[in-house]
This record gives C-alpha cells, structure tokens and sequence, in this order.
C-alpha cells in the first residue's frame, strides 16, 4: 500500500474495490440455502457470548448505568450497519476487555467530579464517543490507514497477547467472585449463605477446567469429521467426564 494523505483518494479507492464483489457478497450468502445456518450460528454466538459476559462486567463496574441490554443493543447496531456499508473483516464488532477497562476507568472519573457525578456519565461518555468518531473520521478522509505498512507483525501480536492477559485475569477474577457475595445483594439471603456459595464456586470452578479441557482437546478440531470415530470417542470422553456414572 503506498504511503498517499491525499484527502478521499483512500476512501475512494475503497469503494471502488468493494463494489466490484459487493453484489456477490449478498448473492452469495442467499444462494448457499442451508450451509449458510452453520457460519451464521457459529458468528452468533461467537459475537454475543462475549458481549452478554463484558455487559455483565460493566453492569458490576458501572453500578448498573451500562448493562448487557446496552451492549447487545449497541453490538446489533454496528453489526447491520457494518454488513451494510463496511468493508473491514478484522474489524472487532462490540465489546472487547480493552474496551470495559476504558469504560469503566471513565465511569470512576465522571464519579469522582462532582460536576459529572454518574447521572450524567452516559452523556459525558456519548459526547467522548462522538469527539471520537469525528477524529476516526479524519484519519480515514486522510488516508492516515496508508502508513500501516509501517508496522510489523509484533504489534499485532502484542495486541492479541495484551487481549489474552486480560481474558485470563477476568477469568481468575470471576472466578474468585463466585465465592464471594455481590456487592448490591442482601448479604443475609439464604442463598448467599457460606456451604452456598461454597457450592457454586467449586460448580464455576469444574466449568472452568471442563472449558479448559474442551480447548486443549479441540485444537485439532478442523481436520475432524462429523461424526467419525475421533469425535465420537471425544463426545463420549467428555460426556464421561461430566457424568462419571451415568
């Protein structure tokens, strides 16, 4: 990609490139009839999984002023605004930890200006929103996007590993909360009792390792067959694992 901040000559050159297969692109999926229900149950759920599990995060950072309700929403917007007009493939659609982190650091410094307060943390934060978008905005009327070539393949890879640690250290927190009692409950409720929460830790902490499991045994998982004798001995290994007796 040369290097060119001629203002819309990348814009431009994007446009062009993508209608040449844009038509095709949705042609395409329509065609397919049933093979299409494979991928687009594998996108669903790969999408909103995350999404429910950062909105529940935010929802305990926040103090319930972002919810899952806000990012499922919001995830369902850009999506179909994305598949409409968009043209990245890598480009990461709803909620990423990086981004809880700066949510939730923006959330205690609305909290702690009494000017702000978090009554109007969602306006504070929309207004950030907005001022950001028009900077994105610029640096895509720029052409500042030639200048990638300019980073190795290190950058990214932080960046994925950066994405991994804070999977790892939400995990091990989550994990350690099971045991624990939520801030905004009724420490004195039946269910939050010690063998309760005893109980509910050890069956959060079997899900995690049976995860952990499923992980390492299906890394190979795309040179299997449907139904061949690998994954048919896997789903019994697994099964027996979980249900030792049955």
């Amino acid at each position: 990609m040369e290097e060119s901040f001629v203002p819309f000559r990348g814009i431009k050159n994007d446009l062009r490139g993508r209608l040449m297969c844009y038509k095709q692109d949705w042609t395409g999926g329509f065609r397919a009839g049933f093979r299409i229900l494979a991928p687009t149950t594998y996108i669903f759920f790969a999408s909103a999984i995350p999404v429910i599990s950062f909105g529940e995060q935010l929802d305990r950072d926040t103090d319930g002023v972002l919810t899952a309700v806000q990012t499922l929403a919001s995830t369902a917007l850009c999506g179909i605004i994305h598949s409409i007009i968009g043209g990245q493939p890598l480009l990461i659609l709803g909620v990423a930890e990086p981004t809880v982190i700066m949510y939730t650091f923006m959330f205690k410094f609305a909290k702690s200006r009494p000017d702000l307060g978090s009554k109007l943390f969602l306006a504070w934060t929309g207004w950030v929103c907005v001022w950001t978008a028009v900077l994105l905005f610029l640096l895509a009327i720029l052409g500042a996007c030639s200048i990638i070539n300019r980073f190795t393949r290190v950058a990214g890879e932080l960046f994925g590993l950066l994405i991994a640690m804070l999977f790892m250290q939400e995990a091990i927190r989550g994990l350690v909360h099971e045991f624990g009692i939520p801030g905004r409950e009724n420490p004195n409720a039946i269910e939050f009792q010690s063998s309760w929460r005893f109980a509910n830790g050890m069956f959060a902490l079997v899900l995690s390792f049976g995860l952990l499991l499923t992980a390492l045994r299906s890394r190979k998982a795309r040179s299997w067959r449907y139904g061949s004798g690998k994954s048919m001995n896997y789903y019994l290994y697994i099964t027996n694992f979980f249900h030792p007796y049955s």
